[in-house]
């Protein structure tokens, strides 16, 4: 069957719109096929001409963006992320920022000395946070009667390795581990000061949080540094009557466990965990997502290699007890081919009926 779509095969047309397929989905009901995100973001600004410096700091380039990519992909879900450093840079990290790629940590804004001068934010003032707040508002009113609409908050764990510096971050948990645990605390309450936001523009709520990755840091660390304050921010938005997911790059599988006390309602896998394992392990408390290799596939692939990871990604999903979302397995990089990110769609259609 891909054979015959690489020579025309005619795609089977959407039933729903993303909105009545989320709500359908949402209330587990049927829906016409699998729903399918693209990871964006702002390494997609190129494919308008965007520098991605301009990009960060445009409410408007970012809105422009996601309508662009909306009206040529139609994927089931769009909006704007804090990245990984918007939180640390609200805290006073220098950022580097550059046109043709992601922005780099540059100065950290403490040092392990220096925990007790951690302040709290004004994510009306401080940083880049009202920019990205405007953004959402110009999505939301733009798009949001055509297509979910959500925003990315880094994990708490991953904010303190982009305020200290991640070596350091991690020297300390062993030399200083309460000065990092009162630093979790300030981000805490900093995210949800962000989260109240959000909830506020009535958009959905994600987490990031690549640097609580077990390729990076023990269980039993996650457990004693990172988990107790992601759940903080996990009860906060629970306590408003809202849900939200968590994607953790690399490796994971020594968390789920874990991940399935916490009250998420989605986890993002990447490309190195096995999705038929997550289906077991987290299928059974949470929607689980992924995780087609955003740069293999995604970027250096064809459109054939995209289907061919894609089914096999829907094959290992399909059935999942609280449903499957096909993407990639992390943001997907600058310079990716459209027709990548067009097939990827095509696969939902396809495969995902």
């Amino acid at each position: 069957m891909i054979e015959q779509y690489l020579h025309g095969l005619e795609i089977p047309k959407d039933e729903l719109t993303p909105i009545e397929r989320s709500r359908l989905f949402d209330a587990g009901k049927e829906i016409d096929r699998i729903p399918c995100c693209l990871d964006t973001g702002e390494t997609m600004a190129p494919m308008l001409g965007i520098p991605i410096d301009e990009y960060y700091h445009s409410s408007e380039k970012m809105c422009q963006l996601e309508e662009w990519l909306f009206a040529n992909f139609h994927s089931d879900g769009v909006g704007l992320s804090t990245t990984l450093r918007g939180m640390a840079e609200a805290m006073g990290s220098e950022i580097k920022y550059s046109p043709d790629n992601i922005a780099q940590l540059k100065k950290p804004a403490l040092t392990l000395k220096t925990i007790d001068e951690a302040r709290l934010v004004d994510v009306e003032k401080d940083g880049r946070l009202p920019i990205i707040l405007d953004g959402l508002k110009m999505v939301k009113k733009k798009l949001g009667s055509q297509v979910p609409v959500s925003g990315t908050v880094t994990g708490p764990f991953t904010i303190a390795a982009m305020v200290l510096g991640t070596e350091y971050l991690l020297m300390g948990m062993i030399k200083k581990p309460e000065k990092i645990k009162q630093l979790m605390e300030i981000i805490v309450e900093n995210n949800n000061r962000y989260i109240k936001r959000l909830i506020d523009l009535e958009v959905g709520i994600g987490f990031a949080d690549p640097v609580s990755s077990t390729a990076l840091i023990s269980v039993e660390q996650y457990r004693e540094f990172s988990l107790p304050y992601f759940q903080k921010n996990v009860d906060y938005i629970k306590s408003q009557g809202h849900g939200c997911g968590l994607h953790i790059c690399g490796t994971s599988r020594g968390l789920w466990d874990l991940l399935n006390t916490t009250g998420i309602g989605t986890f993002g896998l990447d490309n190195v965990e096995d999705l038929a394992e997550a289906k077991a392990v987290l299928g059974p408390h949470m929607c689980i997502q992924g995780n087609v290799p955003p740069v293999e596939v995604m970027r250096y692939g064809t459109p054939q290699d995209v289907l061919h990871s894609a089914k096999e990604c829907i094959e290992k999903g399909r059935g999942a007890a609280h449903g499957y979302i096909l993407t990639s397995g992390c943001q997907m990089p600058v310079n990716t081919p459209a027709c990548n990110m067009q097939a990827l769609m095509d696969a939902a259609r396809l495969f995902g009926r």
